[in-house]
């Protein structure tokens, strides 16, 4: 009998316990969006909060964007039960920790919702005062919610290259931010409140937090970049442009160590400015005669050109396919080191009308005209079409009839200055764990050969001269070589359904110091004004001024020995 009774109470045992299993199976996989269902229905409400995100770091290891932990404080003013006197107090003491009038507590305090936030963004390091101040008052609908904010401590500096995280979904809307959201991490959760037997509030998350999260370090450097950032904000300020970009690179390695821009905008309040666009890569401009010395390296590297002939420059006229061009002087012979250094857009059209056009197309594509650099996100490809036409050559020769961004002017200059190679530019240098330990490197990656020994040395000599002797002179340094070239385009005016005499962008391109480069520079500006009315606007007086104290203030910073003989230039 013993043994019958011990049979029963074991199947009883057993079936309890498959009927156990069997309403798990319901509950977690059969029903499960029913009892879910019904659990939120159960919840007084939901917030959504944002999750922390990897941190942008400069090369210097300083905070160019960072997740700050934060808190926001709720309150459920429809079951909270306190006399007007405990209210007043209670609302004096809140009031003192969070730093917000005592009104506005009362205020809410005083309503009959169920839920109501009371304040955002709160230093986490407050929580265990709050709680304390829950128990003193005995206060269960006083809740607190864990977040993060992103903060830019520089505010405004690299604004447009470093990016913004959006409010709506708590992950990048733009530039850097943008571009690394799969390393970074970052977006929303969800929080359900509901409340446990002694009535106080507690938290479910919906979405789970993403835990794998890298920090970046871009190649920018904040010293540099506040450098350029004051040079920019000069030529603003003399000049007035619509658009303007100072970009620094090394021309060995493809960092940027500097991208000034404007307009610009501060990624701690993203919302309350219109344009988030980045002059350097968005937008493609007509380059002018910053394209000159590609064509006399082209020349060189295919034995078209004796470099100590003098070529006829018509007087400052040439008319090809019955259109004139014309020079902003009259050349009548000049040497090709001449046609550079006094930018005689006649002199380059002469030299281009020697070459086969495919041979100068090419050239062109080698340097990256016309290609995505890949590297920023919304890059524009600039224009550079195959030539139909005789004229098509020649205003390739000028830089008219075609654009190029920034950085494509930066990536080709840097060709010159490194001894002849196309580098890929980079505003990443890699991914860091919390302890500072690099994760990943990124190399530099070297693209292609694309201007051969002879015409980089006489390019360099040539494109010093431009700056000490030519339209590049106003920005000479006392103490370091520059080499470069200056670059004029009119604007086409659709008013008068032709090229501009009052609007134009501006160039200045080069490298320095010239005998071991270290730093390309680009300065551009597009629509600068005149200071006086009988000036004549051009990238000399405009951007080449920008070079002067830059190059001297980043040089000094670098610790670099000048290596111009200042001292016997004094005599």
């Amino acid at each position: 009998m013993n043994r019958k009774r011990t049979y029963i109470v074991t199947g009883f045992i057993t079936l309890g316990f498959i009927l156990a299993i069997f309403k798990l199976i319901d509950i977690q996989i059969l029903h499960k969006d029913k009892y879910i269902k019904y659990i939120k229905r159960q919840y007084f409400d939901k917030e959504v909060v944002m999750l922390p995100r990897g941190t942008i770091l400069d090369r210097n290891n300083r905070f160019l964007a960072i997740s700050i932990p934060t808190l926001k404080i709720f309150i459920r003013p429809k079951f909270i039960h306190l006399n007007r006197d405990e209210r007043y107090r209670f609302a004096t003491d809140l009031s003192r920790l969070l730093k917000i009038p005592r009104y506005q507590i009362l205020s809410k305090l005083n309503s009959h919702k169920r839920y109501l936030i009371l304040a955002s963004n709160i230093d986490k390091s407050l929580k265990p005062k709050i709680e304390q101040l829950r128990k003193i008052y005995n206060i269960a609908e006083l809740g607190i919610i864990e977040s993060s904010t992103r903060k830019y401590p520089f505010n405004e500096i690299a604004g447009s290259t470093i990016g913004y995280v959006r409010k709506s979904d708590g992950i990048g809307g733009a530039a850097m931010e943008y571009r690394l959201n799969d390393k970074l991490g970052g977006g929303l959760a969800e929080i359900l409140f509901l409340k446990d037997a002694s009535r106080k509030p507690f938290t479910i998350e919906k979405e789970p937090r993403k835990n794998k999260i890298e920090n970046a370090v871009l190649t920018i450097d904040t010293n540099i970049q506040y450098m350029a950032e004051q040079a920019l904000k000069e030529l603003i300020k003399e000049r007035h442009p619509k658009e303007a970009a100072v970009l620094i690179m090394n021309p060995k390695t493809g960092e940027i160590l500097a991208n000034a821009t404007y307009p610009n905008y501060d990624p701690n309040i993203y919302w309350k400015f219109k344009n988030h666009k980045n002059v350097t890569f968005h937008n493609a401009y007509e380059i002018g005669s910053l394209a000159k010395p590609f064509i006399l390296a082209t020349a060189i590297q295919n034995n078209k050109i004796d470099l100590k002939q003098s070529i006829y420059c018509g007087n400052g006229k040439i008319k090809i396919d019955g259109v004139r061009i014309k020079d902003h002087k009259r050349y009548k012979y000049l040497t090709p080191a001449e046609i550079l250094i006094h930018s005689s857009n006649v002199g380059a059209i002469k030299v281009a009308m020697e070459l086969d056009p495919d041979h100068i197309y090419k050239k062109f594509r080698e340097l990256g005209f016309g290609e995505k650099t890949g590297i920023f996100p919304g890059e524009s490809s600039g224009i550079f079409r195959p030539f139909k036409r005789r004229i098509d050559v020649a205003y390739s020769s000028i830089g008219q009839s075609w654009t190029a961004t920034p950085i494509q002017v930066a990536v080709a200059y840097s060709a010159i200055a490194n001894g002849g190679y196309r580098i890929k530019p980079r505003l990443v240098k890699g991914f860091v764990d919390a302890s500072g330990k690099y994760l990943e490197k990124t190399k530099t990656e070297v693209i292609d050969k694309v201007l051969d020994e002879k015409s980089v040395s006489w390019l360099k000599k040539v494109l010093t001269l431009v700056v000490e002797e030519g339209t590049a002179r106003s920005g000479k340094s006392k103490y370091f070589t520059i080499a470069g070239k200056t670059g004029t385009a009119q604007k086409y005016d659709p008013k008068i359904k032709a090229l501009s005499n009052e609007k134009f962008y501006t160039w200045f391109a080069g490298f320095f110091p010239v005998s071991n480069p270290e730093f390309t520079i680009v300065v551009f500006a597009n629509e600068p004004k005149k200071i006086r009315k009988w000036e004549q606007i051009g990238g000399g007086k405009v951007s080449s001024t920008v070079l002067n104290n830059l190059i001297e203030r980043l040089m000094f910073y670098y610790r670099e020995k000048p290596d111009k003989n200042y001292l016997a230039s004094d005599k």
